[in-house]
């Protein structure tokens, strides 16, 4: 089973986590894909995420280490555990000391799987080209750029115009976005 990892390098014992489940993971017949900012925290080389899909993707930190996961995923319908290694963890499942427990459900396949819609926002210049893409699992936030400015909105969803805004930013969440408000 090939697993990404994603992690929050601002954890002081990051670097301890990842080599305890280092030390886990082959028993478990896990072949390890970090994200590019966990190479040097590492004790031996690892396969970049970004090179390789993983069946599963595990995140250390709280939940905006599992939005940026799902982010890393770019759409893709993996798996992600969340391991809690902060305060705020409401999409997180499991702890550091809960985590040979939940490594042994996501390896024989009981878990049960939460889906969540995600958002694909694209934003489009007036001349018609693409300005930004991205894809949250939680929101989209389009504001100003500059003091005393407004935005101007066209807003529409999956093709159906919703009207024209001039505010000072739009949020857009997904139902995972609006209950962590």
């Amino acid at each position: 089973m090939k697993v990404g990892v994603v992690g929050n390098p601002r954890y002081a014992d990051l670097k301890a986590v990842l080599r305890e489940f280092a030390a886990m993971a082959p028993a478990r017949g896990m072949r390890l894909l970090t994200e590019p900012s966990l190479v040097p925290l590492w004790d031996e080389l690892r396969p970049l995420l970004d090179e390789e899909v993983p069946d599963a993707v595990i995140t250390f930190g709280g939940d905006g280490t599992l939005l940026r996961g799902a982010r890393l995923l770019r759409g893709r319908e993996v798996p992600i555990l969340g391991v809690n290694l902060g305060r705020v963890g409401f999409l997180t499942t499991a702890t550091r000391d809960q985590l040979p427990t939940a490594l042994d459900a996501l390896v024989s396949g009981r878990y049960v799987l939460e889906r969540r819609l995600a958002l694909h926002a694209t934003i489009i210049s007036d001349e018609g080209g693409v300005r930004s893409e991205q894809v949250a699992l939680n929101d989209v936030a389009i504001h100003k750029a500059g003091v005393a400015r407004v935005v101007r909105i066209r807003l529409s969803v999956d093709g159906e115009e919703l009207g024209p805004y001039s505010a000072d930013g739009v949020v857009i969440a997904s139902p995972t976005g609006s209950r962590l408000r």
